[in-house]
């Protein structure tokens, strides 16, 4: 009202036609993200929908808001981004999923099948571990050592379930998943998880090589710890990872 009483009406619906024309660029992105990410639950039923006119969308949407008041345009420019900021930093995990992560399982399918093995050179040759880990509270500073030689190549940490899935009710490896993703998480390794379940280490060992990766990314090195008689020492309570939170390690390995 006192809006109104000032006279500056026309100020105002500038300043909201620009977040309207915002509103519909970013639903336009959103919409162009999808397409590109081939999201298999984007079904849009308008006919004459493509990834062009998502484009010509977000361009006209721009173009109207600077010819509207190009100091609107921008401030609500900068809003946007800090809202976006703000959203990234401080909001809880969601579960109605990332469109960031479609789009990055597109591209990472589309350039493992450009990743031809049979064009592999020996000059850019790079070592690709699989290391295999029975008790992680005992090889942390061997995960650690592993992780230092990769040089940006691929690293798997391998493990190996002594038991017959034909003996039990369910596969006793899907709860443990967590606990080893976690354990990557915090002891900061560029590292995947590959769990197994055999009658003897041997063969769970030749599983593993024979399914880990995907591609031309499969591993060349297989990495085993050294067998001794010293008494296991629990790596991960001496981690810096875990000494530094000085809480109890908060994993689901058992002890050693």
């Amino acid at each position: 009202q006192l809006v109104l009483f000032s006279g500056k009406l026309n100020t105002i619906a500038g300043v909201v036609t620009t977040f309207f024309l915002l509103v519909y660029a970013t639903v336009n992105l959103a919409c162009l993200a999808l397409e590109w990410a081939s999201a298999p639950n984007f079904r849009p039923t308008f006919r004459y929908f493509t990834w062009h006119t998502c484009l010509l969308g977000i361009a006209g949407c721009c173009v109207m808001m600077f010819l509207i008041s190009p100091v609107s345009a921008s401030a609500s420019l900068g809003f946007l981004l800090v809202l976006l900021l703000a959203l990234h930093y401080l909001s809880p995990s969601s579960t109605w999923g990332y469109i960031s992560q479609a789009l990055i399982f597109h591209q990472v399918r589309k350039y493992l099948l450009m990743l031809d093995v049979r064009k592999d050179h020996v000059k850019f040759w790079r070592p690709q571990m699989l290391l295999m880990v029975q008790n992680p509270r005992g090889s942390a500073r061997l995960i650690d050592f592993v992780n230092d030689l990769k040089k940006s190549g691929l690293y798997v940490l391998g493990h190996v379930e002594l038991q017959d899935l034909d003996m039990l009710p369910s596969d006793p490896l899907q709860p443990q998943q967590d606990s080893w993703l976690s354990l990557v998480d915090k002891l900061n390794v560029k590292a995947f998880i590959s769990l197994t379940l055999a009658p003897s280490v041997r063969h769970g060992v030749r599983q593993l090589l024979f399914t880990s990766g995907l591609g031309g990314m499969r591993p060349n090195t297989l990495v085993l710890g050294f067998y001794d008689d010293a008494a296991p020492q629990d790596g991960l309570a001496r981690h810096p990872a875990f000494t530094s939170a000085r809480e109890e390690v908060p994993l689901g390995f058992p002890p050693l």
